[in-house]
């Protein structure tokens, strides 16, 4: 398995997203970096699987650290992140 940034996929609120794809291409997880910018509000950071299961990782006031933590968390998994 390895992590591909998507940013085809990256508009609107969705600043960031990388997909964690197994040896088919299948999508086992997925990682968001969100702005709330456009309703007052900061940054979230979370995963979500195919089963619409969501976990929150994080909020930020600013953009930098959200995706600080989303690169942490690319780095903590056993993983890798394929280069595009």
């Amino acid at each position: 398995m390895h992590w591909t940034r998507r940013r085809d996929l990256e508009g609107g609120k969705e600043l960031g997203i990388w997909l964690l794809l197994d040896s088919e291409g299948s999508v086992q997880e997925e990682l968001y970096v969100e702005s709330h910018e456009y309703r007052g509000g900061g940054f979230d950071v979370y995963t979500a699987t195919p089963d619409g299961e969501w976990t929150h990782l994080a909020k930020y006031e600013a953009v930098d650290p959200a995706f600080r933590r989303a690169s942490e968390y690319l780095k903590e998994s056993p993983h890798p992140v394929e280069d595009i």
